[in-house]
Formats: structure tokens, C-alpha cells, sequence
């Protein structure tokens, strides 16, 4: 049974959750989930872990990530990309902007911000995802949301279009940002294309297709990769077995550690854990028996 990480390389016009599907009918796992799920529109990396490597989400979750965006500008949309119904039209947009005033602009939206999301989004309020709202016309107020714009770099500009490579936080709406800056620009803008190219330490270059998949299976990263260069402890399989009752084992290594990744005598990742005062706490293990 696999275990890990698959970076599959979405295509545009299927939803992540058909991509899933497809995913789940080739390998049959037993356990698979979405970590940082992208609409429709949007192409790129998208992380589905398997099985054991379920219980390691979060630490993929809350990684940076990397876009490359088209923005379109002189038009606005519903939706706030290339699917939505057109609301407002700008004249002669390219005769109101050049490059260096566009870089001096987007100076202004890199750093810490509030953000507010978008009504077409899968967040939940009171258990209802607001883009079903939206679809019936209904808007309803949304608290800001703390995010971190690290940078924004013209690639190229081609008439009213902007390619754009954006390396932001978690949580952060591409659309609503290509907005705001269309709208700081005064001619409204809104996101042609979408493609994810990053998520934390996992590059472009790891990301695989369907067909790869059919291929050659190897390709899927090992449930190591998901943790990083977290701190890690080697377990004896006696210990190991102390830790799968839940009792705490004594090291010397480490005396304080919030989260510390547990190996057995092979170096294989077995479980995540905790160090307080000298004493291993298990906090998830894996079962790769399963």
C-alpha cells in the first residue's frame, strides 16, 4: 500500500475533487484527501495524500505557496475571474498604465494585509459554502483575514494582459487580490488564468499527471517528505511499542520540543510526537499495516 504525497498537476476545467476521483480509481487508496483544494479555472500543483500520509496534512497545509497569474484587465466579473458574467468595462487601459508604473503599484500590496474573501469561495459560513449563496444572489458580510503578500513580479505584459508570479501565505484569494489591484489601477481587472507552481518545499518540478500515475507509481513522494526538516529522534522497536500504548518513553537527547518526528531503527517516519521534560509523548503514529 503507498503512502505519502501525490503532487498531481491539475488540469484547467475539472474541479479538484474530479481530480481526486480519478486519482482514487487509478490507486485504489484507502484513505485519500485534498490538502489546498483549487477551482476549476486554475491548473498546477495539487497535493492529494494517501493512507498514512492523511495524518500528516496539516503540515502541507499551512505551507507558503507560488502562482503565476493572468491578469486581465479593463474588465470586472461576478466571479472575479474568466467564468463570471463581465459587470464593468474600462476604454483605452493600456494608454493609462506602463510597466514601472505597475511594478511601483503592486509595491503596494506586498506585506502583511487584511483580505477580505470573496463571496464565490468554498468557505463555509454557519455550514453553507458562500459561492452556493452567491449563485443565488445572496451576499452576506465576511470578516477580514489576516495574509502575507511576500512578492509580486511582473513576467511579462502583453496589451491589457499581466503575467504575474505571486509567492504568498496560506489562505490567500488570488482573485480578490488581482481585483484589488485593478481597482487601485482604476480600470478593474480580474484572473484569466491560475496556475499553482508551488506549496511549501515542493517545486514544480515534483508535480505528476494522471497519465504518470498510470505509468509508473514510484513517482509519488515518500510520507517523509511532507514533514520538512523537522527534528527527528530514532526509536528502538521496544520504545516504539511503549509509544503505540500511548506511555511516554525518556530521552536525553531533547528535553523541550513542541513536535518532533519519530523514526525507528531504520530511519523510516513512523509518527510525530512531543518532548517534555526528557519524556517522548506519542502524538500521531502511523499504522502502516494497515
Amino acid at each position: 500500500m503507498i503512502h505519502g504525497v501525490l503532487l498531481l498537476d491539475k488540469p484547467k476545467n475539472i474541479s479538484s475533487n474530479k481530480a481526486l476521483f480519478f486519482v482514487k480509481k487509478i490507486l485504489s487508496p484507502r484513505k485519500a484527501g485534498i490538502v489546498g483544494i483549487l477551482d476549476p479555472l486554475a491548473s498546477g500543483m495539487l497535493p492529494i495524500v494517501l493512507n498514512e500520509g492523511t495524518k500528516l496534512a496539516k503540515y502541507i497545509e499551512n505551507k507558503d505557496k507560488d502562482y503565476l497569474v493572468i491578469a486581465k484587465l479593463g474588465y470586472k466579473s461576478t466571479t472575479g475571474d474568466a467564468e463570471g458574467i463581465i459587470t464593468s468595462t474600462y476604454m483605452n487601459v493600456r494608454e493609462k498604465i506602463t510597466e514601472v508604473s505597475l511594478n511601483s503599484i503592486l509595491d503596494n500590496f506586498v506585506g502583511e494585509q487584511e483580505q477580505v474573501p470573496p463571496m464565490y469561495s468554498g468557505l463555509k459560513v454557519n455550514g453553507i459554502k458562500l459561492y452556493k449563496l452567491a449563485r443565488q444572489g445572496i451576499s452576506i458580510d465576511r470578516k477580514p483575514r489576516m495574509i502575507n503578500v511576500y512578492s509580486l513580479n511582473i513576467i511579462s505584459v502583453n496589451d491589457d494582459e499581466i503575467t504575474i508570479k505571486i509567492s504568498c501565505s496560506k489562505g490567500t484569494y488570488i482573485r480578490t487580490l488581482i481585483e484589488s489591484i485593478g481597482d487601485y489601477l482604476g480600470v478593474g481587472a480580474y484572473t484569466k488564468e491560475l496556475r499553482r507552481l508551488k506549496v511549501g518545499t515542493f517545486e514544480e518540478k515534483n508535480m505528476i499527471t494522471i497519465n504518470d500515475i498510470i505509468k509508473n507509481q514510484d513517482l509519488i513522494l515518500p510520507i517523509d517528505d511532507m514533514i520538512g526538516d523537522m527534528d527527528s529522534i530514532l526509536v528502538t522497536l521496544d520504545e516504539l511499542k511503549i509509544l503505540r500504548f500511548g506511555q511516554p518513553i525518556h530521552t536525553k537527547k531533547y528535553k523541550n520540543i513542541d513536535e518532533i518526528a519519530i523514526k525507528n531503527p531504520n530511519s523510516n517516519l513512523v509518527g510525530i510526537g512531543k518532548i517534555i521534560d526528557n519524556y517522548i509523548y506519542p502524538k500521531r503514529l502511523m499504522n502502516f499495516d494497515e
